[in-house]
């Protein structure tokens, strides 16, 4: 049986400025739209919101999630 891949995966150093909530985010909207999920522009507006709404940077990296793969570099 073959692994399907369901989210697209980002790369994130965390001890880097691409470890900033705002950078992680913008390569996650990047990711779901060459990764070409349906309604990816909806569902990135989706991500926006709720991350911007949270209360934390680990509130924020936790909804970040729910639509791609964080891997640490």
């Amino acid at each position: 049986m073959k692994n399907i891949q369901t989210k697209p995966k980002i790369y994130v150093d965390f001890d880097s400025p691409d470890g900033n909530i705002f950078t992680i985010l913008a390569h996650a909207e990047n990711a779901m739209k060459v990764y070409s999920i349906i309604n990816a522009k909806e569902k990135a507006a989706e991500m926006r919101d709720r991350v911007t709404k949270s209360d934390s940077y680990e509130d924020a990296l936790e909804i970040i999630r729910e639509y791609v793969d964080i891997i640490e570099s």
